[in-house]
């Protein structure tokens, strides 16, 4: 029987054996207390049966007898409960930039997105959290409710590789995520895109500031993955070329010079620092690769040395 939805295997998205190995020892890392919609393995702020002590309190009628403290009756002559704390699940929310300027580059830099996306999500399934995954260009391209457990892979996968096969919009609009953030649970949010997308102004503000707002309103810890081809960061070119915009179709045609790839690096880094910016105004960890950046070098250290993994 054919499964109602998109399956694949770890081969499918880039994923080595030696790899999910190393994966197995990772997990994603909360910087605040985890309020989950489900038992799971992190600890909660919430009363629970863990194994970890959290307060006393004075026992009332009704309450467990026992959960009764004989040696603090003994000290204190009367009842007092042992209070500990609840192990819930986390929700890890992966945003992966479709758009046409994601196919551009040699590796491509959406096939690099989705193999991290991928990585990340074996991670997150693997530690019992509760992950979901949405495709966005000029609107959502793609939607996976959040799934649980380690046998959702193949399903989580699916999802990603079919992100790449999709027809795809002109430049990113981040504002289409709005209504995806409205139902998320606090947790952790990924966003894997080029952010090559205008960042606004004093007249105009940038949508991805709006989303990233809307983001933190959902309580949500948010790392910006910036996925840049190496073309991009290094251009070989020179001569007379003609360019052309994959998103718009808008053509130019121009003389490059030295001056002028200086003048390229220089716009690229000020865009990068506008970016550095914008995700320090609003709590959100940021961090570049290359599309030919080895992928367990990215996710096994990179993300180690930035906190999203631990």
């Amino acid at each position: 029987m054919t499964p109602a939805f998109a399956v694949a295997g770890p081969h499918d998205v880039g994923l080595s054996p030696a790899l999910l190995a190393r994966l197995d020892r990772l997990t994603f890392r909360s910087r605040r207390p985890v309020v989950g919609s489900g038992a799971g393995q992190r600890i909660s702020p919430r009363p629970g049966t863990s194994a970890e002590f959290s307060d006393y309190r004075t026992y009332v009628a009704g309450d467990d007898f026992r959960r009764v403290d004989w040696n603090a009756y003994a000290r204190l002559d009367r009842l007092m409960l042992r209070l500990y704390l609840g192990e819930e699940d986390l929700s890890v929310h992966l945003f992966v930039d479709t758009s046409a300027s994601m196919h551009w580059g040699e590796p491509a830099k959406d096939a690099a997105a989705r193999s991290i996306a991928a990585a990340l999500a074996y991670v997150g399934l693997s530690g019992f959290d509760r992950l979901g995954v949405a495709g966005f260009a000029d609107r959502v391209t793609g939607l996976l409710r959040p799934q649980r457990g380690r046998q959702s892979c193949p399903r989580v996968w699916g999802t990603l590789r079919r992100l790449g096969s999709q027809s795809t919009g002109p430049a990113s609009d981040f504002t289409t995520l709005l209504p995806v953030t409205r139902s998320l649970r606090p947790g952790i949010t990924v966003i894997l895109s080029d952010f090559l997308t205008p960042l606004g102004g004093e007249d105009r503000p940038a949508t991805l500031g709006t989303a990233l707002a809307a983001l933190r309103g959902a309580r949500q810890q948010v790392t910006l993955l910036q996925v840049l081809a190496p073309q991009e960061l290094d251009p070989v070119v020179a001569g007379d070329v003609a360019l052309t915009d994959v998103e718009t179709g808008a053509r130019v045609d121009v003389t490059v010079t030295p001056a002028l790839i200086a003048a390229y690096r220089d716009a690229l880094e000020e865009h990068t620092e506008r970016l550095r910016a914008l995700a320090r105004a609003h709590q959100a960890l940021y961090r570049r690769v290359r599309s030919d950046e080895p992928l367990d070098l990215v996710v096994v250290d990179v993300f180690r040395r930035i906190g999203l993994l631990t």
